[in-house]
């Protein structure tokens, strides 16, 4: 059991060989990615249903794998989280920037805002920042063969999303203004 006072809170998280849904247990005042990215191996959640992997939800029936009272999940597996809560940024906001980013994960890809230092590049961000960071006005896309990425038309929205920065195979920052107007998955 923790010793200092968490809250509860319903999440699902994503791994290459899994879909977990269930409960994490944050700090007053602290979001999913403090949760993440604190000293500790594993993420405790209670009350697990593991489905077999995937991104689409609700999950089939029939991909429901096991159900577990306890699972210590390993952070390092995890490639993203719903639920929980947003992490606040620990800086002055006039030193921050939202860049709009696409994570490239397998047959998918979740595109959205993340708070950066301004006037960071942002390959010393990504080689530098904690690994979990807080996606903003989040979609998830399926990628189809035979469309193109700009014509991709979000599958699921979400406030936020906790992404694993290492996890994710590429990441792809918004084109400037002078680049194709299509480009609606940037918003």
């Amino acid at each position: 059991m923790y010793k200092s006072p968490r809250e509860a809170h319903e999440a699902r998280i994503y791994t290459g060989a899994y879909r977990v849904y269930g409960m994490i247990y944050l700090v007053p005042g602290a979001g999913t990615a403090d949760l993440l990215n604190a000293d500790r191996a594993y993420l405790p959640v209670t009350g697990a249903l593991v489905y077999a992997p995937g991104f689409r939800h609700p999950p089939e029936a029939g991909e429901l794998k096991a159900s577990m009272g306890f699972l210590a999940l390993r952070k390092e597996r995890i490639q993203w989280v719903v639920g929980g809560r947003p992490t606040e940024p620990r800086t002055s906001p006039a030193l921050l920037e939202k860049r709009r980013l696409a994570l490239l994960f397998g047959d998918y890809l979740l595109a959205g805002e993340l708070l950066l230092p301004r006037g960071v590049r942002l390959s010393d961000f990504l080689s530098q920042a904690k690994p979990f960071q807080t996606l903003l006005e989040a979609g998830l896309y399926p990628l189809l063969p035979d469309r193109p990425i700009v014509e991709l038309e979000p599958l699921e929205r979400f406030p936020f999303v906790t992404v694993h920065l290492r996890r994710a195979e590429a990441v792809a920052e918004a084109p400037g203004e002078a680049q194709d107007p299509r480009l609606t998955l940037f918003g």
